[in-house]
């Protein structure tokens, strides 16, 4: 684990947003985030947290799903300057 970063477990997560675990672990599959494990525990580090919660709105919102999160999320992240706006294929 990284020193100086602070974690959530995805237990403590849930509760506080009210959602099932299915839901992040649907984002976890589709790469839209990763999951850490202390111990036991699968923990979230806390600069994901924004992204997560951006994710879980767009879910519950909008109805979109995990699949179209990523790609949205994909497409903010070249806007705000975190990906390359043109990709190479």
């Amino acid at each position: 684990m990284q020193d100086g970063v602070s974690y959530i477990t995805v237990q403590q997560f849930c509760a506080f947003h009210q959602c099932e675990v299915i839901i992040l672990n649907e984002f976890v599959d589709h790469g839209i985030f990763e999951l850490q494990t202390q111990g036991e525990a699968q923990v979230i580090p806390e600069p994901q947290l924004p992204r997560i919660e951006r994710a879980l709105r767009l879910y519950r919102d909008l109805g979109v799903n995990a699949a179209g999160i990523d790609i949205i999320l994909g497409l903010l992240d070249r806007l705000e300057g975190r990906g390359p706006l043109v990709e190479d294929f």
